[in-house]
């Protein structure tokens, strides 16, 4: 009865947040109350701003991608990783893997997975991985209400010197990312 109960709820959120900013409208550009609410189990952790979900019941697992930051990139098919991004996949694994999440979708998509923030417990994930020194906030992608948020976290967070800020001048994932492309031509 739960489950049911649950899944209404967020049907409701999906078709309040479709009324209130339209088929497709992001939630990084209006309130957080607007935002599309869904749910699930954390089954796969992909790297350090990426997980899959798999919802309640018998619904289909989706890839997430964490909204408003970006985080060191992993080993992928030949392509070296970033120092860190291992230690950022294992940091949010840690975090989330096989457990229950709720997730804020924004309604946008990038290569095909859906934007969200994990909230764990009532806890913002995208967040807490800045604030802990496991990735970047992705000023390109992040609107109010959390850009001051992610922004004073990652202060926060080079201040202490957590994470890849034990680097002192770390590279952020976008320019590594464009760093590479411009390599391969």
């Amino acid at each position: 009865m739960k489950r049911i109960g649950l899944i209404v709820a967020a049907l409701l959120a999906g078709m309040s947040g479709v009324l209130a900013g339209g088929v497709g409208a992001s939630a990084a550009g209006r309130d957080r109350a607007d935002a599309v609410a869904a749910g699930g189990r954390v089954t796969r952790v992909w790297d350090g701003d990426t997980v899959v979900i798999t919802p309640p019941g018998r619904g289909k697992s989706y890839t997430c991608r964490l909204y408003g930051i970006d985080a060191p990139e992993t080993t992928k098919k030949g392509v070296p990783g970033q120092p860190y991004g291992a230690a950022s996949a294992a940091e949010l694994r840690k975090l989330v893997l096989s457990r229950d999440v709720t997730v804020e979708l924004t309604g946008e998509q990038s290569h095909g997975r859906q934007v969200g923030i994990i909230l764990l417990n009532g806890v913002d994930l995208n967040r807490e991985m800045v604030r802990r020194g496991y990735a970047w906030a992705y000023v390109r992608h992040l609107r109010r209400p959390h850009a001051s948020a992610y922004l004073g976290a990652e202060q926060e967070s080079r201040q202490a010197r957590r994470g890849l800020w034990l680097d002192r001048n770390p590279m952020p994932p976008w320019e590594y990312r464009r760093k590479l492309r411009v390599g391969s031509r």
